[in-house]
């Protein structure tokens, strides 16, 4: 006989199963701690601040990104100073997403031109985990940017200078760099950088792009031609054609004629004999 309370026997694959979604999860609680990223893009440079004192840090809890918060709660360094939230990661290294309105992560499927996605193929979609846009004390960077400075200097981010390595490549932004008009000639005003290979000392500039030279002016003359002369040989290869058609079909249509004139002869022959 059938016993009903007898318990089912599991394979041992479903043991391991079983374990893995009964067993609680357990989340560490946040650590006090953050970082600053600190970028001062006037000057070119960043800093990397360590912050312990949560009652420092709620001045940007609640915050969304792009938000402006006044730096005086973080010290007397840093009184005066205005900054932008620009970002941030989380303790697990989840970066945060402009325009997801929540503290936590979620889930989204992201395809090519979201930010924290890089698709590998064409047209893929991926669902990622990203942080919300809304600061929490559970981020482990925030990303800072400086608006406004305050009245001390802070060491290392607003009294030194990171010239760029590399000036303007594109021609119209060399023009709007050095302040040009069209009629000046661009190539003098490249800025060129020193090169130390061995003994040798050389400069290196890079090459000017959308330079307006006459050689090609001259590539556009040609093949503007080029494209009117391809233009005018498929107009009139297309006339030709029309006129072959139609000589085609008053041949066809007269020898249609010649062969119903013929049956019909013969028929009127047949009929008086």
């Amino acid at each position: 006989m059938w016993n009903r309370h007898r318990t089912r026997q599991h394979a041992p694959w479903e043991h391991n199963q079983i374990h893995l979604f009964t067993t609680p999860k357990f989340h560490t609680p946040h650590s006090s701690k953050m970082k600053l990223n600190i970028a001062y893009p006037a000057n070119g440079t960043q800093k990397l601040i360590e912050i312990d004192d949560e009652h420092r840090l709620r001045v940007f809890y609640d915050k969304r990104m792009g938000q402006e918060v006044e730096g005086d709660s973080l010290g007397d360094e840093f009184k005066g100073y205005v900054f932008k939230i620009t970002g941030g990661n989380d303790k697990q290294g989840f970066p945060m997403k402009q325009g997801v309105l929540h503290p936590t992560r979620v889930r989204l499927l992201l395809a090519d031109g979201h930010s924290c996605y890089r698709p590998r193929r064409t047209g893929e979609r991926k669902r990622k985990s990203v942080r919300g846009c809304i600061v929490g004390p559970d981020l482990a960077v925030l990303s800072l940017v400086v608006l406004k400075q305050g009245d001390n200097e802070i060491e290392g981010l607003t009294d030194a200078t990171v010239p760029k390595r590399l000036g303007p490549k594109r021609a119209n932004h060399i023009r709007k760099f050095f302040g040009l008009t069209k009629e000046d000639d661009v190539r003098k005003f490249v800025i060129r950088r020193e090169v130390t290979k061995g003994d040798k000392t050389y400069t290196k500039a890079p090459k000017i792009q959308r330079l307006i030279t006459p050689q090609r002016l001259q590539r556009k003359r040609h093949l503007k031609a080029l494209k009117a002369r391809n233009a005018q040989a498929q107009k009139d290869a297309a006339a030709e054609y029309a006129q072959l058609l139609a000589k085609r079909v008053a041949e066809k249509k007269a020898e249609k004629a010649e062969i119903k004139k013929r049956r019909a002869s013969s028929l009127r022959a047949h009929s008086t004999a």
